[in-house]
């Protein structure tokens, strides 16, 4: 089978491993590997126009696999992840970490999974998410951070940490499968993945096959102190917390006044545009795809995680 590899070279760990490697690598499971190099997300375009039916191996961090994620779907081809960014939130969803050379050698008998991606339609247009679609703290922090920044998660935790002890909550109107579910919250975060952003692992039953969202709001009303909050995180129990509401759907309607949102690590409005009047129809829809995208990982996740 071809095996499309896709290489980000300015990803934190691809200097270790050059593309020829990764390539014998995957000659040795078994596969016959296709590079073309690429320098901006849109050469992906022509570059897996031509890869239909066959694996495509993802080489760096989160964005380049939504990057790749984005142009696989509605296609046949699955997707490989070889970890080799800053967060590696999905990678870590799947328990997969080691050695790139180990991963490629275990994909000459890999485990299929389904995927499941999120799709957002925002007055900008439309756009997919593999981690979170969310908006209140989060979303405000990254306005702040800047999402065009480089990254770092030290950077990220510390305008996170910056922002939080007078951060005031925002009354959202919003529904969760046509249920009301508005409210004074300080963050709503629509999860596919148990983490996102700088490794906040917030939703740790996630599932990400199960064609539903994990949905994290955490209440204005019930707010614990700051210090709960950190620790809560660092402990990944954030979701244990009298303030923290968790819920599951399939839909998220959303009535847009203005305020900074984020899907992955994309911000909107875009941050080149001039503050101006609300959009003509200032709604945001996201919405689940089930089963939108085939993984092919090293092994099993849940026999990792029982081990």
């Amino acid at each position: 089978m071809k095996a499309t590899l896709i290489y980000n070279q300015n990803a934190r760990s691809t200097d270790d491993h050059s593309v020829e490697i990764l390539q014998d690598a995957l000659h040795s499971a078994g596969y016959a590997p296709v590079y073309t190099p690429t320098e901006k997300e849109e050469d992906l375009d022509g570059v897996l126009a031509g890869a239909e039916g066959g694996l495509v191996v993802a080489a760096g961090g989160d964005g380049t696999l939504r990057a790749v994620a984005r142009r696989l779907l509605g296609t046949s081809s699955p997707m490989a992840i070889l970890p080799m960014g800053t967060a590696n939130n999905i990678a870590r969803n799947f328990n997969i970490d080691g050695d790139p050379l180990d991963l490629i050698a275990a994909l000459a008998d890999p485990f299929r999974c389904p995927f499941d991606v999120g799709k957002v339609e925002t007055p900008w247009g439309t756009d997919y998410f593999l981690e979170a679609f969310g908006f209140g703290f989060y979303a405000d922090t990254l306005a702040a951070y800047g999402s065009n920044e480089e990254k770092s998660v030290l950077r990220a935790v510390g305008a996170f940490t910056r922002t939080l002890p007078n951060y005031q909550a925002r009354t959202f109107t919003m529904t969760l499968d046509g249920e009301d579910a508005g409210g004074d919250y300080l963050l709503v975060e629509v999860l596919n993945t148990t983490a996102f952003g700088p490794r906040l692992k917030v939703a740790p039953r996630a599932d990400s096959g199960d064609g539903l969202f994990e949905i994290i709001r955490i209440r204005a009303d019930a707010r614990e102190g700051f210090l709960r909050y950190m620790t809560s995180l660092v402990a990944e129990e954030l979701d244990e917390l009298p303030s923290v509401e968790t819920s599951t759907a399939r839909r998220l309607e959303l009535h847009w006044t203005n305020f900074p949102v984020h899907v992955d690590g994309t911000l909107y409005p875009p941050e080149t545009d001039e503050p101006g009047p609300l959009a003509s129809n200032p709604r945001i829809v996201a919405e689940v795809l089930p089963r939108a995208l085939e993984l092919w990982l090293p092994h099993d996740p849940d026999a990792v995680r029982q081990a």
